[in-house]
């Protein structure tokens, strides 16, 4: 049961209305997250765990960033302790930028010969933010299902914090707090 603070009129016309059972406020964990071969912005997210013994019933929520409305966003239904994660948009503070630094294709031997294809991103971020934000970078690598081809990682490429990021085979994640 949900009280509804107030008076609300109902009309019996049998149009649907949208009652506000509450509002809550949060303060969350920003973090950005970029893509930088598909798309060189940074995007804000916001994640908090529901702390309310009730549960938040699915539905429209209206995004404010900064005291300013972004726009709505949606929530399944979500109970006490379990995690939301809501997406604010392009962050204009955080600049990434990926450019191909080297792509080389050719044959490697002298008796018997294989073809081998060299590529070399670099990703540079620069958080323009007054305070540090976590930034996950994510980027994917070639992977085989052939035993003759072999994919390997530049000698000098920076380990990433995760790979095979959320189950995704190839993909990685370089986690940084900036």
């Amino acid at each position: 049961q949900y009280m509804i603070q107030g008076r609300e009129s109902i009309s019996n016309s049998g149009t649907a209305k949208k009652v506000r059972i509450s509002t809550d406020r949060h303060d969350g964990d920003l973090a950005a997250f970029s893509v930088p071969k598909l798309d060189p912005q940074a995007y804000l997210t916001a994640s908090f765990k529901v702390a309310s013994a009730a549960p938040y019933l699915p539905g429209s929520v209206n995004l404010y960033r900064d005291g300013i409305y972004l726009g709505q966003g949606a929530l399944p239904l979500l109970n006490e302790g379990q995690e939301v994660k809501l997406g604010f948009g392009a962050d204009d503070l955080v600049e990434v930028e990926g450019r191909e630094v080297r792509r080389q294709t050719g044959e490697e031997g002298i008796i018997s010969s294989s073809s081998v294809q060299v590529q070399a991103w670099d990703i540079s971020i620069r958080n323009l933010h007054d305070f540090s934000i976590p930034v996950t970078v994510l980027d994917q690598m070639p992977f085989s299902a052939n035993e003759n081809v072999v994919v390997e990682p530049m000698p000098l490429m920076t380990e990433p914090t995760q790979k095979d990021y959320e189950k995704r085979r190839g993909a990685f994640a370089w986690k940084l707090a900036m």
